[in-house]
């Protein structure tokens, strides 16, 4: 018994030198002498407001029997849309419009497709399709109750109504 309890103890000797070995050969890691937790404090930057005005004019114009848009109708529709991204509890109607010349049925498709023109520029520009109505009166709603083309180029728009 003497043999295993001497080899027993050789062994033990043996790991005890082992790990001190090891221990020597390790990296150090020093630690900070200031270990108490200091609180980072956060700042909270205010959110830079952008005051937008509201386009002077509300109405979009249109060439003879078209829905498309000119440079001056884009023009005022970049306006509109920059005010109504910043104005989110804004909703608008877009009311199509056209002149006297055609049938009824025939001006009232053609104001639907302005304002649906409309709609579809200020849609593209960033504004919720869910904040714009529209609506045709085809010529229901002139501005200029004369005839002639300086009389029928005002009603030929698309209006914009803050709702």
């Amino acid at each position: 018994m003497d043999s295993t309890r001497s080899t027993k103890q050789i062994l033990m000797v043996a790991l005890a030198a082992a790990a001190l070995l090891f221990a020597g050969c390790s990296k150090k890691v020093e630690v900070a002498s200031d270990t108490t937790a200091k609180p980072v404090a956060q700042t909270v930057q205010p959110v830079k407001t952008v005051e937008v005005a509201k386009p002077s004019t509300n109405a979009v114009y249109f060439a003879f029997d078209s829905s498309a848009l000119d440079a001056a109708g884009q023009a005022t529709l970049d306006g509109y849309a920059a005010w109504l991204n910043a104005n989110n509890s804004d909703n608008i109607t877009i009311e199509g419009n056209c002149d006297e010349r055609g049938s009824r049925e025939y001006n009232l498709a053609l104001g639907q497709r302005r304002a649906d023109s409309v709609r579809d520029y200020l849609t593209n520009n960033g504004v919720s399709a869910g904040r714009i109505d529209t609506v045709s009166f085809g010529e229901e709603r002139p501005v200029c109750k004369g005839s002639g083309e300086a009389c029928w180029a005002q009603n030929r728009r698309g209006d914009i109504v803050s709702r």
